[in-house]
This record gives structure tokens, C-alpha cells and sequence, in this order.
């Protein structure tokens, strides 16, 4: 027993021995391999090809499978012009999956030139299928050319088979007739030796047959013939019959189900209305659904679309009925803004936490199949668990970046639901430090990036958060969850906007009712906290628009009773005050732009009482106009557009203005109120500023000295050049700002707060300088961003 018991030792000993030469000797294989790469290298920077293939063959035998001696091998034969063996390199790539997609074209090209047209074949199917998802330009005459080399190798191949066809007929036709006439000759011999030997009977052994050779004959060719009945075959075309609607369902629904296997054509788009899809956000769409499984991370230049991208990703989804549960978390200032998009353009009206009823559902609001929520909402106490409790298809997170910490409760949150596909939507993925994307990709794909100590060794430099160390790796695994559209790749290139404000001094009258109103806010403001705080707000809005739409509101004050006893009096001097002409200052100031121009206009109001008193004043003036509303249906709605594109000059409209209407054909525009909501002016200059529009788009803003609307325009203006931005950009600003407050609310705060016209110019000021910060911490963002990714990651 103790000898069995040595011997083990012993055989273990032996075994560890083994491994450890094992080792030693693949060490030293990946040394010498590392050596040999270096001098090939060395060969080939200096010329001499011929030491670099010989010595990067053997560094490849030696190295299996190693990337870089795989790429080194590559660039070397392809200089040396060897086709087999860059080929050999870029098959290796591809094997281990660091092929570049640029490399496979390469190959691709290679075996065409090659003539191998099997491979070629197979490797262009292969790679036509996933066109796609790969990061190149110039996909529509990509995929041409691939069509075109596979029809070639396609007919090569069948030329190739029809060949070798005729070829294996001939030979065997030959060799039937070669055995024929060998069993011929050898009868004429046997017979001739007959009489020979009648003649002969003892002839000489050294008398030899002679043979005889006939001329070789061709196979006769089997005549091909077929007969067509042209009667009945023309008369398909000619007299198609009705199959009846029962059979054409069934062919629809036939092709449904086709489609549903696959994600090259998308289902939703002919559902889509008011909106329309622009390439890359098609491709980015079948991307996600194709490659990433559903779970990615939109991080295109602001103003390209992440939200049109999202939702044609949901509705795609509910449609093949692959999401029948899903939430939708984004900053409280855009729920209202998702709503609209969603309802208008993709036809889905789901529940909202803006909705009027969403405090009396209660918790049974957090039940219903699709959910679009303020994440300071799903987040705060009341809702977390409710939120979390549950599963969902799919989850979508506008504004990621407030993610970007995770022990902030916004990263808790969606990292606790339970979702099958998840899409996170930010244009600035990394603010600060590199930690940040990688909290963002754990919410997409845990694992994806390794650990965070991993990480942090892996990829991050000390002393430099930003600048991550091995980005071709970081590169890949990026690759993998991440988009990132740009504009050049878009092909978006709009005029220049400008803006000018007109201030306009206010009439005695308007001084008188200014002062009144102020009086009565405050007495509002101070005396009912919460519901009076917001009827103030919304009569201070109103009288920046005019005073008709102040009078409208007091009215409705006025019936329901509730302030008689306490404001009675003052409500009434107000109402008093409310009633003036048409001809007012600013109404001239409109009319002074108005006629001062050649080119169409569009004048935007918040209140449909401020439209009505405009368009009576410009037709009291002989201004041509037409009226779009939102009482309007789409009929009439239609008729207005078309009225204002074809006859008339100017358009008055409300907030609503022409939503989803191409509009591009008119280039200035009158703000002739001010909403206190930045994202508001940004939507109406929206409206006209958009790919499409060929000129420079002129914006005026109208406003009353010393107004609110008056300090609102003033640091928008002055302190952060709001007018002079992309699309988008203000959004990512106010973000930095708002906190847990919106805009207007600042803003109102600054008003009914100060005891002094210079107690709020401090304010406005202060607020300005908030926002300069925040704009110049959102470029030190964008250019961290464009440092990282630039054009890396588009598709």
C-alpha cells in the first residue's frame, strides 16, 4: 500500500514536471514568435518584402491566432502583393473575431480577384446578410456590388459545372468508344489469325498483328425540344382573375409572418404618421433589433432623432408582439413631450404621470401594460417598490446620463426592474470620468466591461479619468451595445438661424394693468398656496401674451366664485383693465415687421384668445391670413396650411403649430409671446428650422420692456446665445440647471419672490450665470464625448 502510495506521488511529480516543460516551451514558442513579429516588422518598414513574409510566416506558426501578428501579416502581404496569404491573415482575423469591417471587404475583394469563386460566393452571402450592422459608409452601393459578385461567381460556377459537366460526358463517350473499338480490334485480330492459320497453319512466332486505327467519332447530340401553349399562358396576364378578399388576407398575413422571422424589413413604418423616418434611424433601429438583441445604448449628436429611433425600436416590438409590457422613464419636464410623439406619430396613447388622473389611479396606475413615467416619480418612496415589482418587456430611459452614478437612486431604480430589452438614450454618455459609461453599460449588459476594478486596471489611465489606455479594445466591446450617429454620416446640413428681440415701451394703460395685475398675482400667490400659487402663475404667463387672454381667465375666476371673498374686488379692476383696442404697441410693432418683409410668416401665440385678437387686428389692416388652432380638425387644418403655402402671407397659430406639417417653405417667424418654458420656444423654431429648410431662418421675439418675458429673453440671449444652437442643445443645458425644478417655476420664483425691480434683476442674473456654467460644462461634455467616440461608433 505505502509503495502504491509512492508511485502516485511519484506519477504526480512526473506530470507536474511535464506541464511545467509544457509551459515552458509555449512561453518560449510565444517569445520567439514575439521576436520573429519584431524583425519581420523591422523587414518590412525597411523594404525588404521578402524577409518579412518568410519571417511572419513563422511568427504566425508560432503565434496561432494572435491578432496583431495576424494584421502584421496582412499589411505585409499586401504589400508583397500576395493575395493567399493576406488572405490566410484576414481569415485569421475573422476567426478570432478582431476583424475590422473594412477588412472584410478586403477579403472579399481578394477572393473575387482570385477567382475563387465558391468562397466568394459563400463569403459575400455571409457578408450581405449583415451589411447592416457594420460600421462603414456607403451602404446602399456596398450592397450593389456585393448583388453583382454574387450573380458573377454565381454564373462562373454554373459555366464552371456546365464544363466539367460536358467534360465527364466526353470522357465517358470516349471511353465507351475507345473499349469498342479495342473489343473490335481484338475480334478483326482473332479472326484474321483464323485464316491465317487455315492458310498458314504453322506460321512464324515473331509475325506480329497489325492494328488498325479508325478515325475517332463524336457523341451524336440528343435534340432538345419544347412546345409552349401560348394561349393559355398569356391569357394569366392578360385576364388576371380576383381571388376574392379571403385568399389576399391570407397572403398578407403570409407575409407577416415572413417578416416577423426577420429583422430586414421593419414592420411599423407604414403605421407611422406625421413623421418621417430618415435612413440612419432605419438602420439603427434594425441594428439594435438584429445585433444587439435589444438592448443598446442611442448616443447620437444631439438633434438627430434618439427618440424617433427609440419608439420605431418599441413599435417594432409590440407589433411582431415581442413586448406586451414596457415603461418609459424620462426627466418630468419630457413626459408631455413623449406623450405628444408618441400618440401622434406612432398611434400609441399609453398612460402618463402628466395625465389628469394619474394622483387618483394611484397604485393601480403602476399596473397597466405600458407605463410612461417621470423617473422622479417611479423613483420616489411611495412608487420604487411598485415599479420594481413587477417585470417588463421593455425598458427605455431618455436622458441616461442621469444614470451615470450608481448610487444615485436613478441608477438603483432601473437597475432593480426586471427587463428582456432595455434602451438608454443620452448624447453625452461620459461627463466626467470614464466610470460613468461603464455604469451605463452594466445597466445595458452586465459583464460587458468586466468588473469596475477590472475596468479601472484595464482601461483606465491615473491621473486622466477621461482618457481611456488599449481603445481599440474598449473600441470592440463599445461596438458591441453602443450607436453613436453623427451629422456628417446623417448628411444634416441646415442654414444658419438668427434672432432678434424688439422690446416695445407699453402704453399708460398697459402700465396701469401691468401694476394692477402684479398686485393682484401677489395677493394670490401669498394668500393660497398650491392651487392659487398656479392660477397666479398662469395669469402672469397670459398677460406677457395680451390682455384678452387675462380676461378669459378672470372671467372664468369670477364664475366659479371661490376668490369673490377674498380678491373680489381686485379681480374685477382687472377685468376692467383687460378691455383695450387692437391698436396697441405691440400689435403696430407686428404690423411694422410684417409688411417690412417679403417673405411669408409665421407668428406663434400660447392662447387662442391672443389669436383671435391678432387676426382681427392684421385684417383691420388688410394683411391676408389664415388660422390654425387646435379646436380645428384635420380637415380644416389642412385647408389653413394649404391656404398659407399658396395665398395668403401670414399664419397665426397656437402652440400646436402644424405639427407634423412640412412647413420648411416659410423662413421667418414671430414669437409674439414668450412661454417661459426654453423647450417651448425651441419646439416652435422647430417648426421651420429643420432638415428641409434652404434658407436662413429669421426669428423675432416681441416682448414688453421690464417684463418677465423681458429678463427670460435676456439671459436666454445674452448669456447663452439659445438662438444660435442646434436643435437639442438647450435641453441638455436646462438639464444641468432645473434640478428638481422646472424653468417657469425658477422663473416665477424670481418674480413673486423679490421685493425690488432690483432684487429681481439680481435673480434673473444669478439665474443666467446658473446657465452660462451649465452651457460651458455641456461643451467641456460634448468635446470629451467627440474625444472618446467621434465618428466610432456609427453605423
Amino acid at each position: 500500500m505505502a509503495k502504491s502510495s509512492k508511485d502516485k506521488k511519484q506519477q504526480k511529480r512526473k506530470a507536474k514536471q511535464k506541464q511545467v516543460r509544457s509551459d515552458r516551451q509555449r512561453s518560449a514558442a510565444r517569445d520567439r514568435g514575439d521576436q520573429l513579429a519584431y524583425k519581420a516588422s523591422y523587414y518590412w518598414e525597411t523594404g525588404n518584402l521578402g524577409k518579412a513574409v518568410e519571417t511572419v510566416k513563422k511568427a504566425s506558426k508560432l503565434r496561432p491566432g494572435d491578432p496583431e501578428v495576424l494584421r502584421l501579416m496582412g499589411n505585409i502581404a499586401r504589400e508583397s502583393g500576395r493575395g493567399a496569404l493576406e488572405l490566410e491573415a484576414l481569415a485569421g482575423l475573422e476567426e478570432c473575431g478582431r476583424i475590422r469591417d473594412s477588412e472584410r471587404l478586403t477579403r472579399l475583394g481578394i477572393l473575387f480577384k482570385m477567382d475563387r469563386h465558391q468562397e466568394c460566393l459563400e463569403y459575400a452571402e455571409s457578408l450581405f446578410e449583415i451589411i447592416s450592422d457594420l460600421n462603414i459608409r456607403g451602404k446602399v452601393k456596398i450592397r450593389k456590388d456585393i448583388r453583382e459578385i454574387k450573380a458573377y461567381c454565381r454564373q462562373e460556377l454554373e459555366k464552371e459545372r456546365l464544363r466539367k459537366r460536358s467534360q465527364a460526358v466526353y470522357d465517358s463517350g470516349l471511353a465507351v468508344a475507345q473499349a469498342a473499338k479495342a473489343a473490335a480490334r481484338k475480334s478483326r485480330g482473332a479472326e484474321k489469325q483464323g485464316l491465317d492459320k487455315k492458310k498458314n497453319p504453322a506460321p512464324p512466332k515473331e509475325a506480329a498483328a497489325e492494328s488498325v486505327c479508325e478515325p475517332e467519332k463524336r457523341l451524336p447530340e440528343i435534340p432538345l425540344a419544347f412546345d409552349l401553349d401560348e394561349d393559355s399562358f398569356f391569357d394569366l396576364f392578360s385576364n388576371p382573375a380576383s381571388s376574392g378578399p379571403a385568399l389576399y388576407d391570407l397572403a398578407l398575413e403570409s407575409h407577416s409572418i415572413r417578416f416577423k422571422e426577420s429583422f430586414e424589413s421593419l414592420v411599423c413604418l407604414s403605421s407611422l404618421s406625421q413623421v418621417r423616418s430618415y435612413w440612419y434611424q432605419e438602420e439603427t433601429a434594425k441594428k439594435v433589433l438584429k445585433r444587439f438583441r435589444g438592448r443598446a445604448l442611442l448616443s447620437d449628436e444631439v438633434g438627430l432623432g434618439k427618440t424617433i429611433e427609440a419608439l420605431i425600436i418599441f413599435s417594432e416590438y409590440v407589433k411582431r408582439g415581442m413586448v406586451k409590457t414596457g415603461l418609459i422613464l424620462t426627466p418630468t419636464p419630457l413626459v408631455s413631450q413623449w406623450k405628444d410623439e408618441m400618440k401622434s406619430k406612432f398611434g400609441l396613447d399609453i398612460p402618463s404621470t402628466d395625465d389628469p388622473d394619474f394622483k387618483k389611479k394611484g397604485s393601480h396606475f403602476w399596473e397597466a401594460p405600458f407605463i410612461l413615467a417621470s423617473i422622479n416619480q417611479a423613483k420616489s418612496k411611495k412608487n420604487f417598490d411598485l415599479v420594481t415589482a413587477r417585470e417588463y418587456d421593455m425598458v427605455i430611459v431618455d436622458e441616461a446620463h442621469h444614470l451615470k452614478n450608481r448610487t444615485t437612486l436613478n441608477w438603483k431604480l432601473v437597475n432593480a426592474i426586471q427587463k428582456r430589452f432595455i434602451l438608454l438614450l443620452t448624447a453625452t454618455p461620459v461627463e466626467n470620468n470614464l466610470m460613468e459609461l461603464y455604469n451605463l453599460i452594466t445597466l445595458l449588459k452586465p459583464g460587458q466591461l468586466e468588473t469596475a476594478t477590472a475596468f479601472r486596471e484595464k482601461f483606465m489611465k491615473r491621473g486622466d479619468p477621461t482618457d481611456p489606455r488599449n481603445r481599440a479594445q474598449l473600441k470592440e466591446l463599445l461596438q458591441e451595445v453602443m450607436i453613436r450617429n453623427t451629422r456628417a454620416l446623417a448628411g444634416i446640413n441646415i442654414p444658419p438661424r438668427y434672432a432678434s428681440t424688439i422690446r416695445i415701451e407699453p402704453s399708460k394703460h398697459e402700465l396701469e394693468f401691468y401694476a394692477r395685475l402684479e398686485t393682484l398675482v401677489m395677493e394670490l400667490n401669498t394668500s393660497a398656496r398650491g392651487r392659487g400659487r398656479l392660477v397666479s402663475k398662469n395669469i402672469l404667463a397670459q398677460a406677457g401674451s395680451c390682455p384678452g387672454a387675462v380676461e378669459g381667465a378672470i372671467s372664468r375666476m369670477l364664475e366659479k366664485k371661490e376668490y369673490l371673498a377674498d380678491h373680489g374686488k381686485a379681480l374685477k379692476a382687472v377685468k376692467k383693465l383687460c378691455r383695450s383696442g387692437p391698436d396697441t404697441p405691440k400689435n403696430r410693432a407686428l404690423l411694422k415687421l410684417i409688411r417690412a418683409s417679403r417673405e411669408k410668416m409665421i407668428v406663434f401665440v400660447k392662447y387662442r384668445a391672443t389669436l383671435d385678437h391678432i387676426s382681427a387686428f392684421l385684417e383691420e389692416n388688410g394683411i391676408s391670413t389664415a388660422l390654425f388652432h387646435g379646436q380645428m380638425d384635420n380637415r380644416k387644418k389642412d385647408l389653413a396650411i394649404e391656404a398659407f403655402r399658396n395665398e395668403t402671407k401670414v399664419l397665426v397659430t397656437t402652440e400646436i403649430g402644424g405639427e407634423g406639417r412640412n412647413l420648411q417653405f416659410c423662413c421667418q417667424m414671430v414669437n409674439y409671446d414668450l412661454p417661459w418654458n426654453p423647450m417651448k420656444i425651441e419646439q416652435r423654431i422647430g417648426r421651420i428650422h429643420r432638415i428641409g429648410q434652404e434658407k436662413e431662418v429669421h426669428i423675432f421675439n416681441l416682448c414688453a420692456a421690464g417684463s418677465i418675458e423681458d429678463h427670460i429673453l435676456d439671459i436666454l440671449d445674452r448669456k447663452i446665445n439659445m438662438f444660435e444652437m442646434v436643435v437639442g442643445e438647450i435641453d441638455m443645458i436646462l438639464g444641468r440647471v432645473r434640478d428638481e425644478k422646472e424653468f417657469e417655476d425658477l422663473v416665477y420664483d424670481i418674480w413673486v419672490d423679490s421685493g425690488s425691480d432690483q432684487d429681481r434683476h439680481k435673480g434673473f442674473s444669478n439665474l443666467g450665470t446658473r446657465l452660462k456654467r451649465a452651457r460651458t460644462g455641456y461643451e467641456k461634455t460634448r468635446e470629451l464625448d467627440e474625444k472618446l467616440f467621434g465618428d466610432s461608433y456609427e453605423l
